[in-house]
């Protein structure tokens, strides 16, 4: 990017906020500026968990070439272990029918999102995964709606259900194989995104199931009450970020994950055998 094209970028971006001049100099002192969403570009929240699992990897290198090539716009990675999104942005009054929390569109006026100056393409904090490219440079819509609606297909990858639900054996099997993985040492964090991604995929199948029965017991049954407790469980562990650069905390949640899975299997069993999970 030349210097003229540079301040053509960054004059449009400063121009979401009410006083241009207050972006330019957050750029100069710190190379993150608070600008308001909804002015000058739409943007979409989208989780790591999604990309990752769209792009069939959770390498940097791989994602921005994937993410190139299906949004063709500018895209900012925050790269903070404790909180990993991405921040796509689009055409003003576009994607507004993404409202789920793992892939938003950010409420317009009201939500201030923190912008890399232009030439940021590099950890650490935020940056941009592929910087604007020009004035009112945005990703494609559809490409968009492509990335979360294939990431979300991948993240589940639900197997076939058998005459009464899922495959428990196969799903417990699964499960216990992710704690045979972390034994052995031998991984990258590559292979600990993809054992978050078939967890979480699990537990997506599992949850429906066993959420449905729970909704046919009696209000005062105390085995009810112990199983919503144990949905909750799962449900907080689902919502957590699902990327890290962090081994350990990437397979710690993945091994979280399964044994939530496996508890939920033993539940399903139970139920079955009682004859209430039908």
């Amino acid at each position: 990017m030349n210097q003229s094209t540079d301040r053509a970028t960054s004059s449009w971006l400063a121009s979401a906020h009410t006083t241009p001049s207050t972006a330019r100099l957050e750029w100069e002192q710190g190379g993150i500026a608070m600008l308001p969403t909804g002015r000058a570009f739409d943007t979409v929240r989208i989780s790591a968990a999604i990309i990752h699992a769209a792009a069939q990897s959770g390498d940097s290198d791989t994602v921005a070439a994937y993410l190139g090539r299906v949004l063709d716009g500018p895209v900012i990675n925050d790269a903070y272990d404790t909180s990993v999104w991405y921040y796509a942005l689009v055409p003003l009054g576009s994607c507004t029918h993404h409202h789920a929390p793992d892939a938003l569109r950010l409420t317009p006026d009201t939500t201030w999102l923190g912008v890399p100056a232009v030439h940021r393409t590099a950890r650490p904090g935020a940056y941009w995964m592929h910087p604007p490219r020009h004035h009112e440079d945005f990703c494609v819509p559809e490409g968009v709606d492509e990335v979360i609606s294939l990431g979300r297909q991948r993240a589940i990858r639900p197997r076939t259900p058998g005459p009464t639900g899922p495959e428990l054996d196969s799903i417990a099997q699964a499960c216990t194989e992710l704690f045979e993985e972390q034994r052995d040492g031998q991984c990258s964090v590559d292979d600990a995104t993809d054992s978050v991604m078939r967890a979480r995929g699990h537990l997506m199948v599992l949850l429906p199931v066993i959420e449905d029965a729970v909704s046919r017991m009696p209000l005062d049954d105390r085995t009810r009450a112990h199983m919503e407790r144990g949905i909750e469980e799962a449900h907080r562990e689902m919502e957590l970020d699902c990327s890290s650069s962090n081994l350990p905390r990437q397979y710690a949640h993945a091994l979280r994950l399964a044994r939530c899975c496996l508890d939920q299997v033993r539940l399903l069993r139970e139920l079955d055998a009682a004859g209430i999970a039908q």
